[in-house]
C-alpha cells in the first residue's frame, strides 16, 4: 500500500495479532502469506503476481483485500475485480476492519483444512493409515528416478494376505481388524530404509531404498514375513492364522517404471507358494501364457455372443425412487459358468481388446435404456463404463450421437463413467471430446473417487457431473472413528463444485440412513440390489415400484 499513513495505521492494527510483512520491489514474500492487503496503486503493481499466487493455491482460497477511498471505488475497483475478494473503504473503521480480516483468514483456514483432509483421503488407506497404492506408486517412481542417475537397483516386495475367510466369518469389521493387525506385524519387521504401504484390500507393498546390497536385506524380511501364520491374530475373541504370499520384483530387471515393477511384484505374489517368496522373472512365462489364453478366449466370447450386460440399480436417497442403473459386463461360458470380471477385464484393457467390446456394450446399453424409458421410467439414467482408449477415438462422439438417434433416446438418459485414475491420465484432446459429449447432453461421472490419482486439482476444469464415493469410504460408516469426517469431506467437495454424489457399496440399512442424512443424492450396493441380468431387471423394478 502506497500511502505511508494508511500503511502505518493498518500495520499498527494488525501487528498485535499477526505477522505483517511487506513485499520487496521484486517479488512477493518467498515463504508465503495468508492475506494480501493493499490500496489501488499497490494492487495494480502486484496484480499479475497475486493472480499467479491465487491460481497456484487453488482450490485453497488465498484472499486479497483492497483499501481505497470511497471516491475511487467506482473507477478503480472494477479493474482489480479478478483478484480482489474484499473491499474496505478508507479511512478504516478499526473494529470493522479487524472483523473482515478475521473472516477472510478463517475462510482460508477452513479451505486449507478441507484440502489437507481430502489429500489425506486420496493418499492414505482409511483403515490402517498407511500410504495407499497411489502414494506408494509415487514413492517408487521417485526412487527409480534416483536409481537411474546413480546406477543402483530398487526392489519392491508385495505381500498378499487372503482375507476371504475372515470377511465371510467376521464381516467387514473383522476384515479391518485383520488389516490393522497385519500392518502392525509387518511394521515391526521393517528396517531403516524400508517403506510400507497398503496397495489394496489384501496386498501390502514394501519399498527397499537402501543402496548397499538391498537384496541382502530383502531376503531376511521375506523369510520373517513367510512365518506370520505361526503367530495368530485375535478377532472377536478368536485366534486367526493368516498366511502370506510374497512376490519380489526389481528395477531394472523386471520393469522400467513404477507401475510395471509394482505389477510385476503383485503377479509374483499371486504365483508364489504360501510362505515362500517368488521372483517375478521365474514365473513370467506362466503369467504371460495365461494372459494370451484369456485374450484368445475373449475373441471367441465376442464372436459367440457370450457377453451379457447386467444392471445394478441406483436409488434416489431423497424419494426412494430407482433413478437409474449401472451397466456391468459379464462373461458366461458355454458351460453356464460366469467368469469373474477381475479375471478378464484387466486382460481386455491391457491388450486393447476392450475397444472391441465397447461398441457391443454401448449398443446394448442404449437399447436397454430406450426400453426402460418406454416402460414408464421416463427419468431413468443408465451409466456405462468407458476407457480413455474409447475417448481417444475421434469418431466416438458421433457414434454416441448416432446411437441416441437410432434408439430415439435423449443424451441425458446416458451417463459415462471413467475411473479417477483414467480421467486424470487423459490428454487435452480427450478432455475436449468429453466436454463435447457433455455439451451434447450426456452426463459424466468419476468412478472410484479417492482410489486413483488425486483429481482435486482437476475438478474445476474437468467436464464432470457426478462424483461416485468409493465403497472403501462407505464401509466405515456409521460409527467408525474418523469415517464420518472422510465421507462428509467428500460430499462437501462435491457440493462445492456443484457435483451430484453417488455412494457405492451400500451393504446395510445403517449405511443407507447415514448417507441419506449426509446429503448423498444416489446410492447403489447389495443392500439395495445386487447386479442382475437385464431380463430380470424390469420385473424387479416393477416389484420395487409396487
Amino acid at each position: 500500500m502506497d500511502g505511508r499513513g494508511n500503511r502505518q495505521q493498518v500495520e499498527n492494527l494488525l501487528s498485535a495479532r499477526y505477522q505483517v510483512v511487506h513485499p520487496d520491489n521484486i517479488e512477493l514474500p518467498s515463504d508465503g502469506f495468508d492475506l494480501a492487503i493493499g490500496d489501488g496503486p499497490g494492487l495494480v503493481r502486484w496484480h499479475d503476481a497475486l493472480y499467479e499466487a491465487k491460481s497456484a493455491q487453488q482450490p485453497v482460497f488465498l484472499p486479497v483485500m483492497l483499501m481505497l477511498p470511497r471516491a475511487d471505488l467506482r473507477s478503480r475497483a472494477g479493474r482489480l475485480r479478478s483478484i480482489v475478494d474484499e473491499f474496505v473503504i478508507s479511512p478504516v473503521d478499526r473494529s470493522e476492519f479487524l472483523e473482515r480480516v478475521e473472516l477472510l483468514l478463517s475462510a482460508r483456514h477452513q479451505a486449507q483444512t478441507r484440502h489437507e483432509e481430502l489429500v489425506r483421503i486420496v493418499n492414505y488407506d482409511r483403515v490402517t493409515g498407511l500410504p495407499n497404492r497411489l502414494l506408494f506408486h509415487e514413492r517408487v517412481r521417485s526412487e527409480l528416478e534416483r536409481a537411474r542417475g546413480e546406477g543402483v537397483s530398487v526392489h519392491v516386495v508385495v505381500i498378499h494376505t487372503p482375507f476371504t475367510s475372515v470377511l465371510e466369518t467376521f464381516g467387514h469389521r473383522g476384515l479391518d481388524r485383520a488389516a490393522v493387525a497385519c500392518t502392525e506385524r509387518f511394521g515391526h519387521l521393517l528396517e531403516e530404509g524400508m517403506e510400507l504401504a497398503r496397495l489394496d484390500t489384501e496386498d501390502w507393498g514394501v519399498l527397499v531404498v537402501d543402496d548397499t546390497l538391498p537384496m541382502d536385506r530383502v531376503m531376511p524380511l521375506c523369510s520373517h514375513l513367510g512365518q506370520m501364520e505361526r503367530r495368530p491374530i485375535r478377532i472377536a475373541g478368536e485366534s486367526v492364522h493368516l498366511r502370506a504370499r510374497i512376490g519380489i520384483a526389481s528395477y531394472p530387471e523386471d520393469g522400467s517404471d513404477a507401475e510395471s515393477v509394482i505389477n510385476a511384484a503383485m503377479m509374483a505374489a499371486a504365483q508364489a507358494g504360501e510362505g515362500e517368496p517368488a521372483f517375478y522373472s521365474e514365473n513370467r512365462r506362466e503369467a504371460m501364457l495365461h494372459h494370451l489364453r484369456t485374450e484368445a478366449a475373449l475373441h471367441d466370447a465376442l464372436a459367440e455372443d457370450q457377453f451379457e450386460l447386467w444392471l445394478q440399480p441406483k436409488l434416489s436417497l431423497t424419494d426412494n425412487r430407482i433413478a437409474g442403473a449401472e451397466a456391468l459386463i459379464r462373461w458366461r461360458l458355454p458351460s453356464g459358468e460366469l467368469v469373474p470380471p477381475g479375471r478378464f477385464i484387466p486382460v481386455a484393457e491391457s491388450s486393447g481388446f476392450i475397444r472391441r467390446i465397447t461398441p457391443w456394450v454401448l449398443a446394448t446399453a442404449f437399447r436397454i435404456a430406450a426400453e426402460l424409458r418406454d416402460g414408464r421410467e421416463g427419468r431413468f439414467v443408465l451409466a456405462v463404463n468407458i476407457t480413455p482408449a474409447d475417448l481417444a477415438d475421434t469418431d466416438f462422439v458421433n457414434q454416441m450421437r448416432a446411437l441416441c438417434a437410432e434408439h430415439g433416446l435423449p443424451p441425458e438418459a446416458i451417463e459415462i463413467e471413467l475411473t479417477e485414475t483414467m480421467l486424470c491420465e487423459t490428454g487435452t484432446d480427450t478432455i475436449g471430446r468429453l466436454q463435447t459429449l457433455r455439451e451434447a447432453g450426456f452426463r459424466v461421472a468419476i468412478d472410484d473417487f479417492g482410489t486413483g490419482y488425486s483429481s482435486l486439482g482437476y475438478l474445476q476444469q474437468l467436464p464432470v457431473d457426478t462424483l461416485k464415493i468409493d465403497k472403501q469410504f462407505v464401509d466405515g460408516v456409521p460409527g467408525e472413528a474418523g469415517s464420518d469426517t472422510v465421507i462428509r469431506a467428500i460430499i462437501h467437495l462435491a457440493h462445492d463444485f456443484g457435483l451430484k454424489t453417488v455412494a457405492e457399496g451400500i451393504e446395510n440399512e445403517d449405511q443407507l440412513a447415514y448417507l441419506r442424512d449426509a446429503g448423498v443424492a444416489l446410492g447403489q450396493g447389495f443392500h439395495i440390489a445386487r447386479p442382475m441380468p437385464t431380463g430380470e431387471f424390469a420385473g424387479w423394478l416393477e416389484q420395487w415400484n409396487s
